[in-house]
């Protein structure tokens, strides 16, 4: 413990970006330590795009390393410069003072309960996530009321022990936009799902939405548990093209999927309802989408699309994201596109380029996901790298 506690006071002394990896879950955290105290650190943090994402209290007992050099955090030193360089929509950020002399994360969650904030709690022996606000703070309890964005029927109050959380994540973009909606959120009734789940009703029950306001739920046959959320841009006879929404209810790009590869179309929930008051508010402050991003595009529906964005991303080596129907998950650019069959150049994890490729079946792919800001980011670092 005492050489990870001194590689905290390093990286805090020397301002230093680093991943903090814990011992019981798999969330790794980069950032810049900006306190470091008797039990726990305040660690503020950037998203996977390089963005500031407000910052995160951990429990010493609860770090397992603190990394100062690896290509991972090459490569998040470059999406926060480019964030900067772009102008990236973000939220105010960090914005608490500490005093690192006194218990840091009982001043997290005081600093919450006055300012009202939305936090994410990790406790103690609990796989579970859970977000809330906080209602009142004592010496050895803190209540919070939660909020479950997902089942609006189901938001407890809970009575805890401080000693008993290990992590809180405060002040980041999604817990913000939880935190200015969360009067109105109070105000909207529990929705029952409703999906339409007979395959011969999915065409008709799309070219409703086609162009329209409304947001639906996608949720493909191959992963039951995963799901796209967003507005219905295109419609042709056997496949369809979603402008999707992220978390923050921004604007996440493109994707197109075979209807014969959907499971269901959720057209209520309580979900879909927390989405759309997340996108009115991002209206109403201007931020609807990053600068990076076309959130405008228009496809000719009288064309094969998995053809045409496989042949439009080979033509200019764009990077895209492919999910092959044998179930293989791809992202890079193809080339070569003819004769129902393309060429794939992956990117793997570290950014490494198959400049070879393998074949692939057009007819083979079931997805293809594009105009996103990972793959804005990969493909401008390979352009600078030059590997395109």
């Amino acid at each position: 413990m005492n050489s990870i506690v001194n590689d905290l006071n390093r990286a805090l002394d020397r301002h230093l970006l680093v991943n903090v990896y814990q011992t019981n879950q798999d969330v790794v955290y980069t950032g810049y330590v900006t306190a470091v105290g008797a039990t726990g650190i305040i660690l503020a943090t950037y998203d996977d795009f390089g963005i500031p994402d407000g910052a995160v209290f951990l429990a010493l007992s609860v770090i397992d390393e603190v990394e100062f050099s690896s290509e991972d955090l090459e490569n998040m030193t470059f999406r926060i410069q480019t964030a900067r360089d772009e102008r990236f929509v973000q939220a105010g950020g960090l914005t608490m003072t500490f005093d690192r002399h006194r218990d840091l994360r009982r001043q997290v969650l005081s600093h919450a309960w006055v300012d009202h904030l939305v936090l994410m709690i990790v406790l103690k022996n609990d796989e579970h996530f859970y977000e809330g606000m906080v209602t009142s703070v004592a010496s050895d309890v803190v209540g919070v009321q939660l909020i479950n964005k997902f089942d609006f029927s189901d938001q407890p109050a809970l009575t805890l022990n401080p000693a008993d959380i290990e992590v809180i994540e405060f002040q980041g973009r999604e817990l913000t936009l939880q935190g200015l909606a969360a009067s109105r959120l109070r105000q909207l009734s529990h929705e029952d799902q409703v999906a339409v789940t007979d395959e011969a009703q999915f065409h008709d029950t799309l070219a409703q939405l086609v162009g329209k306001d409304p947001l639906v739920a996608l949720i493909p046959e191959h992963n039951r548990d995963l799901f796209y959320v967003g507005r219905i841009n295109t419609l042709t006879d056997d496949s369809v093209i979603m402008s999707l929404l992220d978390m923050t209810g921004q604007f996440g790009g493109y994707t197109l999927m075979r209807l014969k590869g959907l499971h269901a179309i959720v057209i209520e929930s309580d979900y879909l309802q927390t989405m759309r008051l997340f996108s009115l508010l991002n209206r109403a402050r201007q931020q609807p989408i990053q600068p990076v991003l076309n959130d405008e595009r228009l496809f000719d529906v009288t064309v094969d699309q998995f053809q045409a964005r496989l042949s439009q991303a080979a033509a200019f080596q764009t990077i895209i994201h492919i999910k092959l129907a044998g179930g293989d998950s791809l992202s890079g650019y193809p080339s070569h596109v003819a004769g129902g069959r393309f060429i794939f150049h992956k990117v793997e994890d570290n950014d490494d380029l198959d400049r070879v490729g393998a074949v692939y079946q057009i007819n083979d792919v079931d997805e293809i996901s594009f105009g996103y800001m990972d793959a804005y980011l990969v493909e401008q670092q390979l352009r600078i790298e030059g590997e395109l």
